[in-house]
């Protein structure tokens, strides 16, 4: 029968559209049972006479799709639909006969209607990913059209015609390269939901390829999305790039090169994201780094094979960002969860701050006492792997029966508390690793080696706890090392150790007398280590009253070893004061009056302001640690010890003397001028810390913290920066006073644009940080009181026009750190409130804080008008620092005072015209916009 009609349809043809009607009826009726005579009679005609039906079939669909395309009604869209699917149908078993049709849907992908456009769009696409045919060689300038629906006006069209890419890359690699020439393009799209299904689309090309083919360019663009402004976007390229490494996690674990070239990086790359500093990056990160970096594992061994693999890669700063998440990562008490405040202060940690505190609060009110046993369980640091993630679970799983909507803010605040990253079961394996296998120093081993003991350093430092099971394995590291060299990090890590537990830890009568060999015979590093274990462990005072009275006996300066005994002594100072009392005078002596008054020699024509710590002369290194040594007394006799006053008072005479102690000076006495840096920016923050405590507290007059001001002026470049970390640090732990944010403002002048940048956004993601807590948000804004103070008392201020003009630039930095236009009133305020005081510490210089208030005044209604923020009165109270102000007598006094102008009208003027102009470029600018937008 199907002989007969062929040679009738060669001969005669078909006169009408019924035969080919009723062949494409065989098609749809048949298609799921392909054994069907007709259907496979359907497909023998079709296939011999091609080239004569090629012309109805050119008919039919143009009847329908001529027709239909120019509707917008359901019944008809349903048909063109139907035609559609039919041309995918035929394709798929005879393609030689759509030769004429696949042009009208290439017509219909250029329409003006969405709904027909899309369909076309998509009906290629498959037509394209057939794996039997190869459409796209066959129809060129088809395929060009339908790659251009990349560009499509309508963003769901464009998401469409990325997710068809994937079928096509996957069985046609020829046209590769098109398609991800054409998806990287899309990585930049202005709809994130489009830049968005771009990065989860290379990320399914990537998984299907394999490791040859597979184009690390196309990673590293959806790398650079991880820095997109949109979350969405961002948590979809870490998750790309994340799969990716997981994947082919055992290729480079296998020491593969191409694995390591192509996607080793990305471990590197997603840990740069933590200096966003932003909290929802933040969250992204840390979900792609538990969930494909390191993924649950139960097997320990492999788990940290996988821990080395990853870390050993990165590079300092990376390795400070893998750190940093081990901070966030530090489980807190079960107990202090239930506080209402640091409730508030973990929320304001997170994204959405209201979401989570109230799903937070819900969670604590329930009260379910299973609930909080899990909680307890998930995050105890003495829970084993297992422990952690059987409770997590059950919890989360708890947590979506009652609170469907909060399980993605719990998951991610259980990926900060439950310490699964580190745990107590990698230890046995990590000290495993850290022994270097003999022979073999030089090796990839030795990497991994040193890798293992920077972690289990870490981890002494963050989880000291974890190693309760572990200790005899570290003392018997140091006990049969006979290499003393080799025996450091078990030293650090034992000291580490010790410092969680001051005064309970006992070691038996051998383990002693070798931590002494340490502190006597040892070098630096492990004299270091040795006193802190043994200024912790029980009845330290007693047993070691000898070993500190052969110490003293040797504070001479020819001593070959005098380094580590005053870093020992140092140690013992801090960890055991009883062991220094006998004796302070007589450590105090030799540091005040030997050791720091003898100079350093420099012999060389550079004598460089700064150079690091390890590269400072012996006699350098010796006065920093002697000072350290009487500092760490002071701090280890805060609260019990009562330290003679003459030690007080000597401790803080050599501090303030030694912030005179300048470069210039250095340069002209011919002695070591980063020695004297060095000892600069330890006495600063020496000062610091030490008077954060009550008993010293008075040692930090107002006069004394505005000289401690000038540090962060220093001519030396890394002293500023050190100290502003060292300030930021502080203030960020809650360690150091609030005061100390005005201190920040007198960096407005530093040179170094990296350096204010980061200072600048400190305080400004401080200042969002801080608002969250009660009788904290005024905390920066209060800071301008001390500013204006500080400015107020600057050696170099004068009422001149040119000096006004720097003075001028720390206002304008605090503004434009501090001020928004919910606050500016308030600030405007206390301005204005200064006017109406006098100088507590001097009154002569009131006049100066007039002059300020006065210039603070103006650049404030300058920024209002600039911003657009409207200047209400304030109507709070508010009362200024009782130590720096005093409110003048009420009635003639203030009115005088505060109707007078302080500024110097030709100051006033020039301020003017400086924000007539700047006014004037906002204004050129704004036109020059609104034409360029007028020609597009």
């Amino acid at each position: 029968m199907t002989d007969i009609l062929t040679q009738i349809i060669d001969e005669v043809g078909i006169s009408g559209q019924e035969v080919i009607e009723l062949i494409f009826e065989q098609f749809v009726k048949h298609e799921k049972s392909p054994t069907v005579p007709a259907y496979i009679m359907a497909i023998e005609i079709c296939t011999t006479c091609a080239p004569i039906l090629q012309r109805r079939a050119i008919q039919y669909f143009s009847d329908i799709l001529l027709s239909v395309s120019n509707a917008n009604g359901t019944e008809e869209l349903e048909e063109l639909k139907k035609a559609h699917e039919l041309i995918i149908k035929v394709n798929a078993v005879v393609p030689d006969l759509l030769l004429n049709v696949l042009p009208l849907v290439q017509e219909e992908m250029k329409l003006d209607q969405a709904n027909v456009r899309q369909m076309a769009t998509e009906t290629m696409g498959k037509l394209f990913a057939h794996p039997d045919t190869n459409v796209s060689e066959k129809y060129p300038s088809i395929w060009k059209t339908w790659l251009g629906r990349r560009d499509d006006k309508l963003a769901q069209l464009r998401i469409k015609w990325l997710e068809m890419c994937v079928d096509v890359y996957k069985n046609h690699v020829d046209l590769a390269t098109d398609i991800i020439d054409c998806i990287k393009l899309k990585l930049a799209d202005p709809d994130e939901k489009v830049r968005s299904i771009s990065c989860k689309v290379i990320g399914e090309i990537a998984l299907s390829s394999d490791l040859k083919q597979l184009d690390k360019s196309i990673l590293e663009s959806v790398e650079e999305r991880t820095k997109d402004k949109k979350n969405v976007v961002r948590v979809q390229a870490m998750k790309t790039i994340g799969s990716v490494y997981d994947k082919w996690f055992d290729s480079i674990h296998a020491g593969d090169k191409t694995a390591m070239q192509k996607v080793g990086w990305i471990p590197k790359s997603l840990l740069n994201r933590v200096y966003t500093g932003d909290a929802a990056v933040m969250m992204a990160l840390e979900d792609t780094l538990f969930t494909y970096i390191f993924p649950y594992n139960e097997d320990d061994q492999q788990r940290t094979e996988r821990l080395i693999t990853v870390l050993e890669t990165l590079e300092q700063r990376q390795k400070l960002a893998f750190t940093a998440i081990l901070g966030n990562n530090e489980p807190s008490d079960h107990e202090r969860i239930k506080n209402d405040e640091f409730i508030k202060y973990l929320a304001a940690h997170f994204a959405d701050k209201p979401r989570t505190l109230n799903a937070m609060r819900t969670f604590l009110n329930q009260k379910s006492s299973k609930d909080m046993k899990l909680l307890k369980s998930s995050i105890r640091v003495d829970s084993n792997y297992k422990q952690i993630h059987k409770a997590k679970d059950k919890l989360l799983a708890n947590i979506n029966e009652d609170q469907a909507g909060s399980v993605e803010i719990f998951q991610a605040i259980f990926n900060r508390a439950c310490p699964t990253l580190l745990n107590k079961n990698t230890i046995p394996h990590l000290l495993k690793m850290s022994k270097l296998p003999k022979g073999r120093r030089n090796s990839a081993a030795n990497q991994k080696s040193v890798t293992a003991r920077e972690i289990l350093k870490e981890m002494s430092i963050s989880y000291p706890v974890m190693y309760e099971g572990c200790m005899k394995d570290v003392i018997q590291g140091i006990m049969n090392d006979n290499d003393s060299a080799s025996a450091e990090e078990e030293l650090e890590i034992l000291a580490e150790i010790s410092k969680s537990h001051p005064g309970q830890k006992t070691y038996d009568r051998n383990v002693i007398n070798r931590l002494r060999s340490y502190v006597i015979e040892g070098n630096v590093s492990q004299a270091d280590s040795a006193s802190v274990v043994l200024g912790n462990m029980k009845n330290a005072d007693i047993i070691l009253v000898d070993l500190v009275d052969s110490l003293c006996d040797d504070l001479s300066l020819k001593h070959p070893n005098l380094l580590a005994t005053l870093t020992s002594l140092s140690q013992f100072a801090l960890y055991e004061p009883k062991l220094l009392t006998p004796v302070i005078d007589l450590v105090l002596n030799f540091i005040e009056k030997t050791l720091l008054t003898t100079p350093t020699k420099t012999f060389t024509d550079s004598n460089p302001e700064w150079v690091v710590y390890e590269s400072l002369p012996a006699l350098s290194k010796q006065k920093v640690v002697g000072v350290r040594l009487l500092v760490n007394y002071l701090e280890a006799c805060k609260d019990e010890m009562e330290a003679e006053e003459h030690v007080v008072t000597k401790t803080f005479s050599i501090l303030w003397e030694l912030l005179e102690r300048t470069c210039d000076n250095a340069f002209s006495d011919n002695i070591n001028s980063a020695e004297t840096s060095h000892l600069r920016l330890n006495a600063s923050q020496c000062i610091v810390t030490l008077t954060e405590y009550n008993k010293y507290m008075n040692e930090l007059t107002v006069p004394k913290f505005e000289r401690l001001s000038y540090t962060l002026q220093d001519t030396c470049y890394y002293v500023r920066a050190e100290f502003a970390e060292f300030l930021m640090k502080g203030l960020q732990t809650g360690k150091i006073h609030s005061r100390y944010y005005s201190l920040l403002f007198i960096c407005a002048h530093e040179p170094e644009a990296a350096l204010l940048k980061q200072i600048r956004s400190f305080i400004q993601k401080r200042l969002s940080l801080l608002d969250v807590k009660q009788d904290e948000s005024t905390v920066l804004d209060s800071s301008l009181v001390r500013l204006i103070h500080l400015l107020a008392h600057h050696p170099d201020f004068t009422v001149s026009v040119e000096d006004l003009e720097i003075f001028a630039q720390y206002i304008k930095f605090f503004i434009s750190c501090v001020a928004n236009a919910d606050n500016v009133s308030f600030l405007y305020h206390i301005v204005q409130k200064i006017k109406l005081s006098k100088d507590m510490v001097s009154d002569e210089l009131s006049h100066n804080s007039y002059v300020l208030s006065d210039m603070t005044s103006l650049l404030i209604k300058h920024k209002c008008n600039e911003a657009s923020w409207p200047l209400n009165a304030y109507t709070g109270q508010l009362s200024l620092q009782s130590r720096l102000y005093r409110s003048l007598p009420s009635g003639t006094v203030q009115n005088e005072t505060i109707k007078k102008s302080y500024l110097p009208q030709a100051f006033v003027e020039k301020l003017e015209e400086e924000d007539r102009k700047l006014g004037d470029k906002r204004a050129r600018s704004a036109t020059t916009f609104e034409n360029k937008r007028a020609r597009v």
